[in-house]
């Protein structure tokens, strides 16, 4: 390595600059939480447990960067009184939003009385003083992803297809409140935000919902963390093909890739956006022999990396059923892949 630290590697990558040092980076929060034996909601509601047991996975496998949390709090804190469709107070504020007239019942939001938020916050403090060097990265939603977990996913579907201006107004309510918080996150010094939309791919909505209901709010939210100086991962999760060149307009500094070829991305787009991932989590990373988790990840070293702007990853989320021989071949890949480049 290089006499940078991994914070800023990480940094340079994201700007495109070749580096010496291919970051691998996974998102591991389950992985972790299993490795010590706990559950997912002990760990979310304690810090102390939280950056136990995720410092102490990756400083045991020996990968790279610590997920300071998951920002996804909003809608507990401004409908979990409300109630959903089957007439139950929600407590999480999901599938509570069905009518326009529902938006005047939402509460304010304070970020400074959001839990969910004060939990990341003091996980970051905890990583920042623990592992100084490390890369941290918060998952956060976005105004459209706010919108539809307030929605419900069967009720936020019909909406973009038949009244897409009420999902937009929905996104649009919500933008101001999640970037208060958000804008907390930053200010606690993460290196990257990290933006996952599921619900969003070519699985789910077709390239023209994308287009009505999410691309101008996603580019109208992502602009302003670009503009605060903070540099921000989109997670393509599910089929994105079709809709790349919309992403690329979204400010996006990475590209976290899944269900996709890496070589076509880079060769596409690696000279405007960093490119992350791409292990298959399940039928690679837990399923995979060593040998077979070794292959894919150093192929996608040597089609990703080229000419820098990398990061190894899996495609999503690391089971905690994968078996921890296989992390550390997706480590080694990495590191035979530098010597491959001559750096």
């Amino acid at each position: 390595m290089s006499q940078l630290n991994k914070r800023e590697i990480t940094r340079d990558v994201l700007e495109l600059k070749k580096t010496n040092y291919i970051p691998v980076i996974l998102n591991a929060v389950t992985l972790s939480a299993a490795q010590y034996g706990y559950e997912i909601p002990e760990i979310l509601a304690s810090p102390e447990k939280y950056t136990e047991c995720v410092m102490g996975t990756r400083k045991k496998l020996g990968f790279d960067g610590l997920c300071g949390g998951l920002y996804m709090g909003i809608p507990a804190s401004i409908a979990g009184h409300l109630k959903n469709s089957r007439g139950m107070v929600s407590g999480n504020g999901e599938d509570t939003i069905h009518a326009l007239e529902d938006l005047q019942k939402l509460k304010p939001y304070d970020p400074d009385t959001c839990m969910n938020l004060k939990g990341t916050l003091a996980n970051i403090e905890i990583m920042r003083k623990e592992q100084p060097n490390e890369p941290i990265y918060v998952i956060i939603g976005n105004p459209a992803h706010v919108a539809f977990s307030l929605m419900g996913a069967k009720n936020a579907f019909r909406v973009m297809m038949r009244n897409p201006e009420f999902f937009l107004k929905t996104a649009e309510m919500v933008e101001e409140w999640m970037y208060q918080g958000t804008s907390k996150i930053m200010e606690a010094g993460v290196d990257f935000l990290w933006i996952p939309m599921p619900n969003f791919s070519g699985y789910c909505i077709s390239r023209n919902i994308y287009e009505k209901c999410c691309f101008d709010s996603n580019k109208r939210f992502n602009q302003r963390i670009h503009d605060a100086g903070t540099k921000l991962v989109i997670h393509t999760c599910g089929k994105y093909d079709d809709r790349m060149d919309l992403v690329l307009q979204e400010y996006g500094d990475g590209w976290h890739i899944s269900d996709t070829v890496t070589a076509h991305v880079k060769e596409k787009y690696g000279d405007r956006v960093a490119i992350m991932g791409n292990i298959p989590c399940a039928s690679v990373l837990m399923e995979g022999t060593p040998e077979q988790v070794y292959e894919a990840a150093f192929q996608d070293c040597m089609t990703g990396g080229k000419n820098g702007g990398f990061i190894l990853s899996g495609d999503c989320d690391v089971s905690p059923l994968t078996p921890l021989e296989n992390i550390k071949q997706v480590i080694r890949a990495a590191r035979d892949a530098e010597k491959a480049f001559s750096y």
